[in-house]
């Protein structure tokens, strides 16, 4: 999309009431965004390809929305037009909003603006995790009385919705690496989880996403606080390009000094200790996680215990655990909030069952994120693991064949679909068809399988009672589970 149009985050002065139009409202952040401007009382409109859950929401809240894009849908009291990357350099609407002079804004530096009218906003970043340690934080402040703004990219299932407005200082927002979005916001607090090569589409390779987290470090204000995992040498590295407050947190010992650029050494330390696993399985739930403390440099905050499988989960705790303590959310909200959680919706989501085996909805794309849940599926099931994988774009399937090869040995057969292009043209380089070829020679049980219910027939015919069936992409994958039901 072609950016030289559009309006800064910094210049944008929206009158109460003005009329603000939505290119791709139904999309996760987009539908959270545009319900954040109705409850702060602006008109909303907007429009998208397809009909969603999130566009049903939107419309029972009040705002028009189009199915479909077409230059009629942008009416003339339209003072504002926010849209997504992911639309085409020809939309309707966009043109039309240029060739009329009405401002337009890319979806990140909107949210940036709206994030700018709180007093403490607050960023998770990461190239993994951003979802599920938003959703962790914001039951956190929720449960700790703080009255959070809560924006995140996927469904909270204990808010029903991936937003929330609330009349307190707080705003918790994902803060997204693709397209250095999350150089739009100008956090209070900033996590960053973990950095890994990713939207290579974008990036140029490993040290260029770390030039953007840098970058995002320094937007911190000297009074505010960057928060970096220790057990990620790559987020580590950040520290020394802040001038404000450095926290870290991880599960492994921590034995070097962390300074910032100022040369001024880490305030705190968050960690773990006294961690017990558990197990719970119904037929209609699953329930491993840990019970542990949490600690403050050694000395013991709260003791909780989470419900969401995986030691990637307790590393996501720790993170929203220290963000809630540095916004001054009391010690039991933080217990309670993290006790409470029941996952992100696409967050190794129990969806149903057949056969007797668990269907496990999960948005996994990235091979770091599928080795977390595969790691989790092991811990949950006793039968085999099956993995319906769809790649989601050709960058990253071209990019990571031979890490998607080394992480699929962990499962007992992968079904491959086509690849979810997103937003990338074709190319011939990369297919579901070689991939899968890919994966046999490396000695993996896979199979292509293109159509949606040709894999949910196969699956009905071969698994069997305790078996767990992975759905794993960024994509539209998550329909075979109402074909399975």
């Amino acid at each position: 999309m072609d950016n030289r149009y559009d309006t800064k985050s910094d210049e944008i002065k929206l009158k109460p009431g003005c009329h603000i139009h939505f290119i791709g409202i139904g999309g996760s952040s987009m539908s959270g965004i545009a319900e954040i401007a109705l409850h702060k009382g602006y008109k909303v409109s907007g429009s998208d390809r397809a009909a969603s859950d999130s566009t049903d929401r939107l419309t029972k809240l009040g705002a028009a929305v189009f199915i479909g894009h077409n230059e009629e849908n942008l009416s003339t009291d339209c003072e504002l037009v926010v849209y997504t990357l992911a639309i085409a350099d020809d939309n309707p609407e966009f043109t039309k909003a240029i060739q009329n002079n009405i401002p337009v804004i890319e979806r990140g530096a909107f949210l940036g603006a709206l994030s700018r009218e709180y007093v403490c906003p607050i960023a998770v970043s990461g190239t993994h995790g951003k979802t599920t340690t938003t959703s962790m934080l914001a039951s956190v402040m929720i449960s700790g009385n703080m009255d959070p703004s809560i924006h995140v990219g996927g469904l909270v299932q204990t808010l029903g919705s991936n937003v929330r407005t609330g009349h307190g200082d707080i705003f918790v927002t994902e803060a997204c690496e693709y397209h250095a979005n999350f150089l739009n916001l100008s956090p209070k607090i900033c996590l960053i989880l973990n950095i890994e090569a990713e939207h290579l589409d974008f990036y140029k390779d490993l040290d260029d996403i770390k030039s953007a987290f840098s970058k995002l470090a320094k937007k911190v204000p000297e009074d505010g606080w960057l928060i970096l995992c220790s057990d990620d040498k790559n987020t580590l590295d950040i520290a020394k390009y802040a001038h404000c407050n450095i926290v870290t947190y991880g599960i492994k010992p921590l034995d070097e000094k962390i300074v910032n650029a100022n040369g001024d050494l880490s305030k705190y330390h968050y960690s773990v200790s006294e961690v017990k696993e558990t197990m719970h399985h119904t037929d209609c739930v699953i329930d491993d996680g840990y019970e542990f403390s949490i600690y403050k440099n050694n000395k013991i905050l709260a003791h909780t215990k989470l419900h969401v499988p995986g030691r990637h989960n307790m590393l996501n705790a720790l993170a929203a655990a220290a963000a809630a303590d540095l916004a001054n959310c009391p010690p039991e909200g933080i217990a309670k909030g993290l006790e409470v959680f029941k996952g992100a919706g696409r967050r190794y989501e129990l969806v149903g069952k057949v056969n007797g085996a668990f269907i496990i909805d999960d948005y996994a794309h990235h091979p770091t994120e599928i080795k977390a849940t595969l790691d989790a599926a092991h811990t949950t099931t006793s039968g085999k693991i099956w993995c319906v994988f769809q790649p989601h774009t050709y960058s990253r399937a071209l990019n990571f064949q031979n890490e998607f090869c080394e992480v699929f040995k962990n499962s007992d057969c992968v079904i491959v679909t086509d690849i979810y292009a997103a937003r990338e043209p074709y190319t011939d380089k990369i297919s579901a068809s070689i991939l899968t070829e890919k994966f046999l020679s490396n000695g993996i049980r896979a199979i292509y399988m293109p159509q949606f219910e040709d894999i949910a027939s196969y699956l009905k015919e071969h698994v069997r009672r305790d078996d767990t069936i992975l759905l794993l992409g960024a994509g539209t994958v998550n329909q075979i589970a109402k074909l399975l039901k």
